[in-house]
């Protein structure tokens, strides 16, 4: 490939870079690079060609127009999500080894999905496609799994199954992602900025999917208030799962509560189910407009009061079935674990901020439909690396 120690060459970057996006360490992308290729690239030089090749993301990110010069297809449906991770982080300048940045070194990351969708053929805006309530919803298994918690005693169960109930929504065409150590006013321009480089805002379908988190409304309010808002359906049966299980004496009938509780919400009878734990907390004498400490049993019933009231406008669930839109962010949490697969461990330590950026940018690229990343390196001037001093490292 005409390479020796001071240069690699165009193609081979292209592969190292592709590999420092996927595999979990530059280590690993070393070993992978020597053995498929048979060219050795030590970990450090893949380190700044990762290094470097984020950052030219990072530009490219800040611009209005498309790079790759391609005619954007205008969505049928338009779905944007975001989301925050965790990625752990030292303090620049400080080389190899634990030096953590904050007390923790733990920093938020700012994640987004942009998604164009389409409609079924069957999709008819007049009528709910799915009134019933998913059967994932009203699993044992699956609820304890979104909550988090561990799997409650319901009970003896019917031995003969109902029949099983999904909600398909409209499906999805190509989705792109963005992921930065950006704060929250940052990030936001940077979606806008992606959704209007694919043309979001004229699609006829709008959608903008968030949980709680006053940063992803705050980000909708500025830059997509077109877009039906929609709390993500998943968040919602983490509050109420939480709040059943206390207002049940025993595990079985908690969840009797809370199947009840989640089928009022999935009809978007919202207001019935926050009337219905307002008057649990007054039968138990609780403040619900107080926070509750941690240690207060009865804390899950007040969050699930105060958090329903706070999103209620945005959980009118079967009028965004009809319209054909999605009801969960569950790409917006897969998109979360594919980042993390990549930066996030406990011995993972990224340059704050331009290593954690970088990587963040690469990522991103990767996991985009669009193949960003191969066509930026395609098309990526030629260009000599030369070794030299840098002020922060990637991590391992």
């Amino acid at each position: 490939m005409g390479l020796d120690s001071r240069e690699v060459t165009p193609e081979l970057t292209r592969a190292a870079i592709h590999l420092a996006a996927e595999i979990r360490s530059f280590e690993r992308a070393e070993l992978t690079t020597e053995r498929v290729l048979g060219q050795k690239v030590s970990r450090s030089m893949i380190r700044r060609l990762a290094k470097q090749t984020g950052g030219e993301l990072a530009e490219l990110a800040e611009l209005d127009e498309r790079s790759d010069e391609k005619e954007a297809v205008v969505p049928q449906v338009a779905v944007v999500s975001c989301d925050g991770g965790r990625i752990r982080t030292r303090q620049p300048g400080q080389g190899r080894g634990v030096h953590l940045s904050g007390e923790t070194g733990w920093r938020e990351t700012k994640n987004a999905s942009l998604e164009r969708m389409c409609l079924s053929p069957e999709h008819d805006d007049r009528e709910d496609p799915c009134p019933q309530l998913p059967s994932s919803f009203k699993t044992p298994e699956k609820v304890a799994n979104i909550a988090e918690k561990p799997l409650p005693d319901v009970g003896p169960t019917d031995d003969e199954k109902p029949a099983c109930v999904v909600y398909e929504g409209p499906q999805r065409v190509l989705r792109t992602a963005l992921s930065s150590m950006a704060c929250s006013d940052d990030f936001g321009p940077m979606m806008r900025r992606e959704a209007t480089r694919r043309r979001f805002y004229d699609a006829p379908l709008r959608a903008f999917l968030g949980d709680g988190l006053n940063w992803n409304w705050s980000i909708w309010q500025k830059h997509f208030r077109t877009f039906v808002p929609i709390l993500d359906f998943i968040h919602a049966i983490q509050y109420l799962f939480n709040a059943a299980m206390v207002l049940g004496l025993k595990q079985a009938e908690g969840w009797e509560i809370y199947v009840r509780l989640v089928t009022l919400c999935w009809q978007g009878r919202v207001d019935n189910v926050i009337d219905d734990l307002i008057t649990a907390c007054q039968q138990r004498g609780i403040d619900c407009e107080q926070r509750a400490d941690d240690d207060d049993p009865h804390k899950p019933l007040s969050d699930a009061v105060r958090y329903l009231k706070n999103n209620r406008r945005r959980m009118d669930y079967p009028r965004y079935r009809r319209m054909g839109l999605p009801v969960t962010s569950a790409p917006m949490e897969s998109l979360i674990k594919q980042i993390n697969t990549r930066v996030k461990g406990t011995e993972m330590f990224w340059d704050d901020p331009d290593g954690a950026e970088a990587i963040l940018q690469l990522r991103a690229a990767a996991l985009s439909e669009d193949d960003r990343l191969d066509s930026y390196l395609s098309r990526r001037p030629g260009w000599h690396f030369h070794r030299r001093s840098t002020p922060g490292q990637l991590a391992t």
